[in-house]
This record gives C-alpha cells, sequence and structure tokens, in this order.
C-alpha cells in the first residue's frame, strides 16, 4: 500500500512539474507552427498555432507576458484573416477555428501593449501596436458578418472591441484607421445589436451619441423609442418617435412603430390615419387591410356600446370595406376571410340576445317583432357561414375558425356536422395536424 502510494506521490509531482512547463513549451511549440505557416500557409499549421496558444494562454504567467500576448495576437489575427478572405472570395472553407477571433487578437494586443516592460519592451509595445492597426478592418468583417449570420452576442463584442481599440490607438497618441464618421457606424452597429440583443441598458448610451451627433439613419430614434419604451419611459418614447417621423417621413419602419405604439395605446381615431398612410405606401400589404379592418371593428363596437347607431353603422362598413380590399389582394387569407365572417357573426349575436328579451313577450306586437328580428338574425349567421366554410378550406387547423363552425352547425341542428368540427377541435388540441379541409373533401 505505502509502494502504490509512493508512486501516486511521484506520478502527481511528474505532472505538477510539466503543468507548470505547460504555458511555456505551448507557446514555443505555438510560435514554431505559426512560422510555418506563414512561410506555406499549410492550415495544418495554423490550426496547431491556435490550439497551442490557447494553451499557452491558460498559463496565468502567459497572461501578463507581452512576448506571448503579441504572438498570441498575431495567430488570432491569421485566423480572422483567412476567414475573411475564405468568406468573401468562396475560396476554401470558411470556419472560425477559435471564437471571436479579431475580438482575441485585439485583446491580446492591448494586453500586450499594457504589461510591457516600460524600459526593455519597446519592440513588444510596437508590434502591439502595429497588430491593432492590422486587425482594425477584420473587427468591422467580423462583426459585419455576425449580424448576417444573426449572431448579435458576436457582433456586439466586434463592434465594442473595434470601439475600444479605436479609443487605445488614440489614446496612446497612434494612427487609427477608422475615421470620425467610421467610428460612429461601429457605434451604431454595436447599439444596433445590442437592441437586437434586447440588451437595452448596453444600447442607450450608444443611441444617446448618435442621436446627439444627428447620426443619417432613421433606426437611431426606432432604437431609441424601443429603449425607452422598454424602461417604461412613454414620454420620451413618443418624443422620440415624433421627432423620428418628421426626420424621416418617408421611412416605413418608423410608421410602423407609430402604428405599433397607437395601437397599445389604444388610439384608434389617429390610428386609421396612419394605417391608410401605411396602406399607401405598401398596397399589397394584406395584414395593413387586416390591422385596420381591426381597428374600424373595435369602433364600430364602443360606438354600438354607447348608442351611437349611425356611426357604429359606419365603421361597421367601413371595417368591411377593408377586409373586402385585402381579400383582392390575398383571396386565400384566412385572417381576413375569418375577421369578415366573425364580425358578421358577432353582429347577429348581438342581435339574438335581443330575441330572448322578445321571447317573453306573447303579444301580438311582440311575437312580430320577434319574427322580424329572428329573420336578421339568420340572414347575419347566413351571410357570416360561407366565410367561415371558406376559412376553413384556407387553414384547416385554425381554431376560432373550427369553434365558430361547430357552433354555427349546431345552432342550425345540424349536429353531425357539428361533432366533426368538435371532434378536430379535440385532434387539434391533443397535438394532431389536420391535413385535409372537411369542406375541400366534401367538393366545395
Amino acid at each position: 500500500m505505502r509502494k502504490l502510494f509512493f508512486s501516486m506521490l511521484v506520478l502527481f509531482l511528474s505532472i505538477t512539474t510539466v503543468m507548470a512547463q505547460t504555458g511555456e513549451e505551448a507557446l514555443k511549440t505555438a510560435k514554431k507552427a505559426f512560422d510555418s505557416y506563414s512561410l506555406n500557409q499549410d492550415s495544418a499549421k495554423l490550426i496547431e498555432a491556435v490550439d497551442m496558444i490557447n494553451m499557452a494562454m491558460e498559463d496565468p504567467a502567459m497572461k501578463s507576458d507581452s512576448k506571448a500576448l503579441v504572438e498570441a495576437g498575431d495567430i488570432y489575427s491569421a485566423v480572422i484573416n483567412t476567414y475573411v478572405i475564405a468568406r468573401s472570395t468562396g475560396i476554401g472553407e470558411a470556419v472560425f477555428l477559435v471564437e471571436n477571433p479579431a475580438v482575441k487578437a485585439a485583446e491580446a494586443y492591448i494586453a500586450a501593449f499594457d504589461n510591457a516592460d516600460p524600459r526593455k519592451g519597446r519592440r513588444e509595445k510596437k508590434a502591439a501596436i502595429k497588430g491593432l492597426q492590422g486587425v482594425q478592418g477584420n473587427l468591422s468583417n467580423e462583426g459585419i458578418y455576425a449580424i448576417q449570420d444573426k449572431f448579435y452576442d458576436k457582433s456586439l463584442m466586434a463592434f465594442q472591441a473595434s470601439i475600444t481599440t479605436h479609443d487605445f490607438l488614440v489614446k496612446n497618441e497612434e494612427e487609427s484607421s477608422i475615421t470620425p464618421e467610421k467610428i460612429m457606424d461601429e457605434k451604431y452597429y454595436a447599439g444596433l445589436s445590442a437592441v437586437l440583443l434586447e440588451d437595452f441598458e448596453t444600447a442607450e448610451p450608444l443611441f444617446i451619441t448618435l442621436y446627439e451627433a444627428k447620426y443619417d439613419d432613421a433606426s437611431v430614434y426606432d432604437g431609441l423609442y424601443k429603449i425607452y419604451d422598454a424602461k417604461g419611459d412613454k414620454e420620451n418614447a413618443y418624443k422620440v418617435l415624433q421627432e423620428g417621423r418628421k426626420v424621416f417621413p418617408d421611412e416605413n419602419s418608423l410608421l410602423f412603430t407609430e402604428i405599433n405604439y397607437y395601437l397599445a395605446e389604444k388610439k384608434l381615431d389617429l390610428l386609421t390615419t396612419k394605417l391608410d398612410e401605411a396602406i399607401a405606401k405598401e398596397p399589397d400589404n394584406v395584414s395593413l387591410y387586416a390591422t385596420l379592418g381591426q381597428v374600424y371593428e373595435q369602433l364600430y363596437t364602443s360606438n354600438k356600446k354607447e348608442g351611437n347607431e349611425a356611426a357604429a353603422d359606419d365603421y361597421f362598413l367601413k371595417a368591411q370595406k377593408k377586409y373586402e380590399e385585402g381579400l383582392t389582394k390575398d383571396p386565400d387569407a384566412s385572417r381576413l376571410i375569418y375577421s369578415l365572417g366573425a364580425m358578421i357573426y358577432n353582429r347577429g349575436a348581438a342581435m339574438s340576445q335581443q330575441l330572448v328579451e322578445l321571447d317573453s313577450d306573447f303579444s301580438k306586437e311582440g311575437q312580430k317583432k320577434y319574427a322580424a328580428l329572428k329573420e336578421k338574425v339568420d340572414a347575419e349567421f347566413g351571410k357570416a357561414l360561407p366565410y367561415f366554410q371558406k376559412a376553413e378550406m384556407s387553414s384547416p387547423n385554425d381554431l376560432n375558425t373550427l369553434i365558430a363552425l361547430k357552433e354555427m352547425y349546431a345552432r342550425d341542428s345540424e349536429y353531425e356536422i357539428s361533432g366533426e368540427f368538435k371532434a378536430r377541435i379535440a385532434r387539434i388540441q391533443a397535438g394532431e395536424k389536420i391535413e385535409k379541409s372537411y369542406f375541400k373533401e366534401k367538393g366545395m
């Protein structure tokens, strides 16, 4: 047992000794592999250099060694350079050998400069500055590619590193390849990445800087609106949105943000004007007709409740017209078909409640009113049914449509058909998908 324990102790001490040399030895191997790669562009050597420099950087001593850090920066710079060439030319495979290589290169060069000996480290400082200047363009490239690929966390890191690198060079009275105009672009993309991540705390100072500099892009106003809205600052959100609409009156993104604002605030009268404006700009956008139809429908409902019958009828006709206009753009738009059917059905359902009140009036006059109203109710339901049938043919898995059909056929005592839709509702709620439309199967 003592012999076994002694052997294990010797093994442990040996491993400790190797680990103590790992960083320095890995750095030497990385440098050798990278020198070989620089001479013959053998990708296998670059992979080896990356693996070994990563191992070297795990050693705490290497993280403060300016020579090791410059070597790391050079290797990571080569990685992003090969990636950019492959991605931009299509020659070779665009693969990152390490995550965020441009960011890692910039961080390594800055650390090399900061850790260089004030008296003896002039060579390392010079190499670090040269490396930073060389990687600036690829920091931007790394960020743009990440945005294109929807890796917004990576794009944010890249553009933040680009800004940091520029500021570092300027602070140390060195030349930066980024112009004052270009640095504003970097801040814009950093802010955009942060907004897309919903990291509004990071985005806010960037967009405020852009806003104060009058950066010429509507997204600055849209971004600030989202930031203030997320903070619950409705006053500033609306203020910056209105300012953006004045500066960029033809920018659709701001118009749609304004529409969403009015929707959230239920400012329906103002909303109709904005939606008409949006339709004029995008006449084939079916969702706009559906939204405006729903706004008119809400105005119809509210006026009906308040007893404004004339206004209610006017809004009902306006809603119907917008739904029908949308269907001329896309006759199979199930949302529009269902909305039109539901609006007519709901009007009939509201009328049917009056039937309950008249049902207890057995006078001749009462029965006459009942019969006349029932005829109107039946007519409304009759108008609605074809829309629900068409909606089911367009979207056989829409629960709202199926529920409406189940109830309508039950009302008409067609229990077999009503039962079919009840069964379909149960199947969908159980996670199934209805493959064929009921009415298409019936040849309608």
